[in-house]
């Protein structure tokens, strides 16, 4: 057997010892890379998983605007501290300004999702009714909503829906 030296000492040796380190190098840039990769995939997996949840219980607080809306007997008569009816104060513009906590003179207060009642809920605006092509006042009414759904956690979704209910 050879001693270590020896190989040091000689040309091959030499070639062999520099080509060992130059893989070494190589095999540890390439072994930080991906793990720097797979870190970032991580953090990419985890915020599409918390965007998600938030995305589904924004939804969940909509659907249960809906589920409010559809069993009630007659909105615009006896409307809810949910419900606005000033569509020009409620738009997409301004809805953010319902959810500040420190506005406490707000018309509407939004309502508290069951789903997660510490993060999402909802609220609407009531539209006018949609006029008839009947005088006969037995005729049912069609009402016509806009129906805001918010989530907050760790990011903010808000979710806008249509929703139309005949009344009579």
């Amino acid at each position: 057997m050879t001693d270590l030296s020896q190989i040091a000492q000689n040309d091959r040796g030499a070639v062999m010892l520099i080509v060992s380190l130059m893989l070494i190098v190589l095999l540890t840039i390439i072994g930080i890379g991906a793990a720097k990769t797979a870190n970032t995939e991580v953090k990419l997996a985890v915020n599409a998983h918390h965007y998600q949840r938030t995305f589904y219980h924004a939804e969940g607080a909509v659907m249960e605007a809906v589920h409010n809306l559809a069993n009630s007997g007659n909105p615009p008569g006896a409307l809810s501290q949910w419900i606005g009816t000033d569509h020009l104060r409620i738009n997409e513009d301004t809805v953010f300004a319902y959810w500040r906590k420190d506005d406490a003179t707000k018309a509407v207060i939004p309502q508290p999702a069951v789903v997660d009642k510490a993060n999402a809920s909802y609220l609407a605006v009531h539209h006018t009714a949609g006029t008839g092509n009947s005088l006969d006042m037995s005729k049912p009414t069609k009402h016509t909503f806009t129906i805001y759904g918010r989530c907050e956690d760790r990011c903010v979704v808000i979710l806008k829906v249509g929703y139309a209910a005949v009344y009579k």
